[in-house]
């Protein structure tokens, strides 16, 4: 029993010891492990940018017109056909001519008689045979003759349609024995169009027409000519809105080879308002906004430096910004929406 007592008194004492050695003994504190942040880099390169005036247009030319018969009758003959190239004068088309030629025959004859009734009134007059007043008349029955005549050749010149300038047809609404008028009908008989020299028209809305000039580059593209660029310039710009919207017609001609160019052909058009041969141009999906400033990150040292931008201009996924960054300077282009300024990096491919 004794020995029992004794055993127990012995645990007791060693656990108090141990409880004691614990006690006067500091505990190590977890060491903290910063997290790194997984991001992808890029050295910073400036680029040329152009800032432009962006927008589409139709291909028309400088020197187009709708050709209309003067005179009223039916086409006998038509010399031409869409596509083709005519000279200046060139004769395109025409209608009957027996009433106007016979016309002419007629107003002719009457005007020589009148010339010759004059001259003969001339020697009376001088003489005293006739009166001042007689005279008159016979001056009159000239100019009166006279204006028959011009207007009978005219009618009977305006039978042939011809062309007033160089170009090619772009357009033939005529058929043999069809009955034409000056001014009937919702469509002209031919369209005749300079295609050397063409121009695009695009609508710029009022807060952008103060920033349009003219001789201003400009820069054509077309989808039916997928490889080739046109060069061009502001020709003109409109003083008025058009069609009562607040935008303004600007016209831009364009210069270059233009085979297989067509009228109408939709086309995207640059105006370039300011061009700089180096630049800070970054993508757009690398531009975060926090509501105060938008900004990019940097890498540097390791971590992550935040460097506010200021946009000056975009033109689409690229953005043309001004910031304290230059090139060397390593981007964050991968991974820099999960970072904060400051953290700490870990860059992969």
């Amino acid at each position: 029993m004794r020995f029992i007592k004794t055993m127990i008194a012995l645990g007791i004492a060693s656990l108090s010891l141990l409880i004691l050695v614990s006690c006067g003994t500091k505990a190590e504190p977890d060491e903290i492990v910063e997290t790194k942040i997984p991001v992808a880099l890029d050295s910073v390169r400036y680029e040329s940018f152009q800032i432009d005036y962006h927008s589409i247009g139709r291909v028309v030319s400088e020197n187009q017109v709708n050709l209309l018969f003067q005179s009223s009758g039916q086409v006998d003959s038509i010399w031409i056909n869409v596509g083709d190239y005519v000279k200046k004068d060139q004769r395109l088309a025409s209608i009957e001519t027996d009433i106007y030629a016979t016309m002419f025959t007629q107003a002719k004859s009457m005007y020589e008689k009148s010339k010759r009734d004059l001259e003969s009134s001339q020697s009376l007059f001088k003489s005293n045979v006739i009166s001042s007043d007689q005279y008159e008349m016979a001056r009159i029955g000239l100019d009166n003759t006279r204006a028959a005549f011009t207007q009978a050749k005219n009618a009977l010149d305006n039978t042939i349609l011809r062309a007033p300038f160089s170009g090619w047809i772009v357009a033939e609404n005529l058929n043999i024995g069809d009955l034409v008028a000056p001014g009937a009908g919702l469509q002209p008989p031919m369209v005749l169009a300079d295609m050397t020299r063409l121009k695009i028209i695009v609508p710029v809305p009022e807060a952008r027409i103060g920033q349009i000039k003219n001789g201003q580059p400009a820069q054509v593209s077309f989808k039916t000519f997928p490889d080739r660029v046109f060069e061009g310039a502001v020709l003109r710009i409109g003083l008025a809105p058009k069609n009562f919207s607040n935008n303004y017609d600007v016209e831009v001609r364009i210069s270059g080879d233009m085979s297989g160019m067509k009228l109408g052909l939709v086309g995207d058009v640059r105006i370039i308002q300011e061009y700089f041969d180096e630049a800070l141009v970054l993508p757009l999906n690398l531009i975060q906004d926090d509501g105060n400033s938008p900004f990019v990150y940097l890498e540097k040292d390791g971590r992550a430096l935040r460097k506010n931008v200021s946009i000056k201009a975009l033109s689409g996924s690229k953005v043309f910004v001004d910031a304290e960054i230059y090139p060397g300077d390593v981007l964050i282009v991968k991974g820099q929406n999960d970072v904060k300024d400051g953290v700490l990096l870990d860059v992969v491919e």
